[in-house]
C-alpha cells in the first residue's frame, strides 16, 4: 500500500524528472501495468523517468537507455538492450 500511496504522491503532478526506486517491485500486476503506462506517458510527454530496477525485463521493455552500476562503479552505458545484455551475460559467468 505504502508503494501505491508513494506512486501516486510522486505523479500527481507532471515533474521533468521522475525518480522511480525499485516501486514496480512490489504491487500486483494491475498496479505495475498502471505504473507502467502512467511511466511511459511521462516519457512520451517530455519528461524524464529515471527508474532503478533489479529487473532486466523491466529495463529492458521500458528504457532506451541504460547503466549498470556494480558496486558504484559503471561497468556499462547506452543502449538499453545492449547494456542488459552485458549484465546477463556476466551474470551467466558469475
Amino acid at each position: 500500500m505504502q508503494a501505491r500511496l508513494g506512486f501516486a504522491v510522486a505523479t500527481a503532478w507532471h515533474p521533468d524528472i521522475l525518480i522511480l526506486d525499485e516501486v514496480l517491485s512490489v504491487g500486483d500486476s494491475g498496479f505495475q501495468e498502471k505504473c507502467f503506462d502512467r511511466m511511459m506517458g511521462f516519457r512520451d510527454s517530455g519528461s524524464t523517468v529515471l527508474m532503478v530496477s533489479h529487473s532486466i525485463d523491466q529495463i529492458r521493455n521500458n528504457c532506451q537507455r541504460a547503466m549498470w552500476l556494480d558496486h558504484g562503479e559503471v561497468k556499462a552505458m547506452g543502449n538499453a538492450a545492449e547494456v542488459s545484455d552485458s549484465y546477463q551475460d556476466f551474470m551467466s559467468l558469475s
